[in-house]
């Protein structure tokens, strides 16, 4: 039969009632992913902030991470410390004694001796390590510092000094305390002049918790080279006396 003019205006809606549905599904999804799980939008300024809490959160995991991953905390070192402590005690109770080593005491002095050498080793790649981290987190705050002070220790006194201060001049007379007056002179200059900026409190916290282990690696590196002396003095008092303990 042949069409007439309502007949082909009939099916033209027809294929338009078929196309609709798609587009309508269309639109609904994307309606969705701008939507939270209560039906709220979700703001770009909130997909950027969920963003930042998770990079937040990688930051905070990767800090305990390397806190839980550091030397001190090794239980063998934590044990060879505590057995150090004990024969010091020892000593000072024989002292007023005048208690003298049994050959097996001698051999356990012997071998504690051999294995604070090897802690002394661990301890001083350690600072080495620690040191790098600071000067790799305090990097975005004074980035010509590292390269002015390479002493660690002077770098870890001087930056817990300077801290997110922006003038450095401000500051002279406590880093007068541990560092020469060219020293001063040299990185006041640069504070005037570095691209640096501000740490956030974060960055700042992390490091001064690395300074932090910093000194406590060093406390106990003098504790074990104490007790290597002080033992060395008995074991070889003639090398000693040409060479000196340490």
């Amino acid at each position: 039969p042949t069409l007439t003019m309502a007949d082909a205006l009939l099916d033209d809606l027809d294929d338009l009632s078929d196309v609709e549905p798609e587009e309508e599904t269309n639109n609904n999804a994307a309606e969705e992913t701008a939507l939270g799980n209560d039906g709220g939008i979700i703001s770009a300024e909130h997909q950027a902030h969920n963003t930042a809490n998770g990079n937040n959160e990688t930051a905070t995991d990767a800090t305990n991470n390397n806190t839980n991953n550091r030397l001190l905390n090794n239980d063998a070192l934590k044990s060879h410390l505590q057995s150090i402590r004990t024969i010091q005690q020892k000593d000072n109770n024989t002292k007023m004694s005048h208690h003298k080593n049994s050959k097996e005491e001698d051999e356990h002095e012997h071998q504690l001796i051999l294995a604070s050498n090897k802690h002394l080793a661990s301890l001083r790649s350690e600072l080495h390590n620690t040191h790098l981290d600071i000067c790799k987190s305090y990097h975005p705050k004074f980035p010509e510092l590292e390269e002015l002070i390479t002493d660690p220790f002077q770098y870890r006194a001087a930056i817990g000094i300077i801290q997110n201060e922006l003038d450095v001049t401000n500051v002279n007379e406590q880093l007068n305390d541990v560092l020469s007056s060219n020293q001063i002179i040299t990185i006041s200059v640069a504070g005037s002049t570095t691209n640096g900026r501000m740490l956030t409190q974060e960055e700042l916290n992390q490091v001064n918790d690395a300074c932090l282990y910093l000194d406590e690696l060093q406390s106990v590196k003098n504790e074990l080279t104490s007790f290597v002396e002080s033992r060395m003095e008995q074991w070889s008092p003639s090398v000693c006396a040409l060479v000196g303990p340490a």
